[in-house]
């Protein structure tokens, strides 16, 4: 597995992401007007953000990767241990959180990302976004 280190530009739109998540956020009094929209919750307590200024930040994001076009993308909170659901066995996996243990795969930390090419299992109480392609 492959991590790479985000660019400054990337890195501050990250933040920014971060901002936006409740679970994730330093901020001590989230505005409501910068904060993402929960989809969904499932009975395990994974959730799913979006809303047009997260999609808009993400873009941002990726365009500051320069992973190329062609992608979409999760952002999801997970409070127990997941196993990341890669059906094509490719993608990047970017946490907003401050590390991501991966079983294989080891620590990923905040600001940086991995190139996913399997399905591994993520440690629990984590956030990140994953981008796969379209």
């Amino acid at each position: 597995m492959e991590f790479q280190k985000l660019s400054q530009a990337a890195e501050d739109v990250r933040q920014e992401i971060v901002d936006m998540i409740p679970e994730t956020t330093t901020l001590t009094d989230q505005p409501t007007n910068i904060s993402a929209t929960l989809l969904e919750e499932d009975e395990n307590g994974t959730k799913t953000y979006g809303g047009d200024l997260l999609a808009r930040k993400i873009y941002e994001l990726i365009s500051n990767m320069d992973i190329g076009t062609g992608w979409k993308w999760r952002l999801l909170y997970w409070s127990k241990r997941l196993e990341l659901l890669n059906d094509r066995k490719q993608g990047y996996l970017l946490p907003l959180s401050e590390k991501i243990i991966m079983s294989p795969g080891g620590a990923l930390l905040a600001g940086f990302y991995a190139h996913i090419t399997n399905e591994p299992i993520l440690s629990s109480g984590a956030a990140a976004i994953l981008i796969v392609p379209k």
